[in-house]
């Protein structure tokens, strides 16, 4: 598959496509589009808004979330510890539910994807919406949250496939394999407790043509008594679209 980086010319948005949950103008669905992971159903309070999570991939402040978070949004805003900083949309992959934000710094950590991919079926990750995370480290913490399972058909090629109850808010969220690296970007649901993730190798890709230059290594990057949650809550921050 050839990996197309779409930019984004000034106050240009790239049109939805079927397979998510949200509005398209000239878009006739072919399928029967599976249910998103942003809240669709906001109450009164957060009318106009809608949220999603993502993840520092470099030093540099750039935030890697699912393409369908930022979709049609009139600005796009990234929370993390009690801090909320303007973030700009950079560029948004074709194959993939992807889109590269740049914030003006990172805060916390930047992920660290696996030179080699690890995944495979029953393997044991963990994933997680951004405001869900303080609820897990207080519990605790949790070693994994969700399996991996197979991909379907050509439609499914790229991604990996989880079996979790993650829900709402959760789009645009790491993967995180045993070592705390990260395995795929939450995209979608397919049924009541499956997931499509895009895998690490697509996103790598589509990270290393838009220019950012990501951390891969093998090696654990957890430590001590620190969990899967920990290691989320470092990278990850919360995204939020304003119409």
């Amino acid at each position: 598959m050839v990996l197309v980086v779409v930019p984004l010319a000034a106050g240009s948005v790239s049109p939805a496509r079927s397979q998510f949950l949200l509005p398209a103008r000239t878009d006739v669905p072919v399928l029967a589009p599976p249910k998103p992971l942003t809240r669709a159903d906001l109450p009164p309070v957060e009318r106009g808004e809608r949220a999603g999570t993502g993840f520092f991939v470099d030093d540099a402040g750039h935030v890697l979330t699912a393409r369908h978070v930022v979709q049609a949004c009139g600005r796009i805003m990234v929370q993390k510890e009690g801090r909320t900083s303007a973030a700009r949309l950079v560029a948004v992959s074709t194959p993939y539910d992807l889109a590269l934000l740049k914030t003006a710094k990172t805060r916390g950590l930047a992920a660290t994807f696996p030179r080699s991919i690890a995944s495979a079926p029953n393997g044991i990750v963990f994933a997680a919406d951004y405001a869900n995370l303080p609820t897990s480290l207080a519990r605790g913490a949790m070693l994994a949250n969700a399996s991996v399972g197979t991909t379907n058909g050509s439609d499914e090629a790229g991604h990996i496939a989880l079996n979790t109850n993650i829900t709402f808010g959760a789009s645009g969220a790491p993967v995180l394999d045993s070592r705390g690296l990260v395995e795929g970007v939450v995209s979608r649901k397919t049924a009541v407790n499956r997931v499509l993730a895009v895998g690490a190798g697509g996103a790598k890709a589509f990270l290393a043509a838009s220019n950012v230059r990501l951390q891969e290594d093998d090696r654990p990057q957890i430590s001590g008594s620190a969990s899967r949650a920990h290691r989320a809550a470092s990278i990850s921050a919360r995204v939020i679209c304003l119409n």
